[in-house]
């Protein structure tokens, strides 16, 4: 898996997914199969990017408000 953004974010998200879900005795992520994981990180893929996505948005509008506010704030 490559190491971009999004591909660190699915296998964030579909670890967290898994341990907090599992039982005790269940495999920890790194003992499960890697089907399972497979799975996992493809169930999760839509949320993480749908995530992301608002995220960068909302990342992108508060810059320009700021930007927006040190112009009418600056002096003339």
């Amino acid at each position: 898996m490559a190491n971009t953004r999004i591909d660190l974010a699915i296998e964030a998200g579909a670890k967290a997914l898994h341990e907090s879900a599992r039982e005790k005795r269940q495999f920890s992520w790194e003992q499960s199969s890697e089907e399972w994981r497979c799975d996992l990180r493809a169930f999760v893929h839509p949320i993480v990017e749908a995530a992301l996505e608002s995220f960068d948005a909302l990342l992108a509008a508060a810059t320009q408000q700021e930007a927006f506010l040190a112009r009418l704030i600056a002096p003339p």
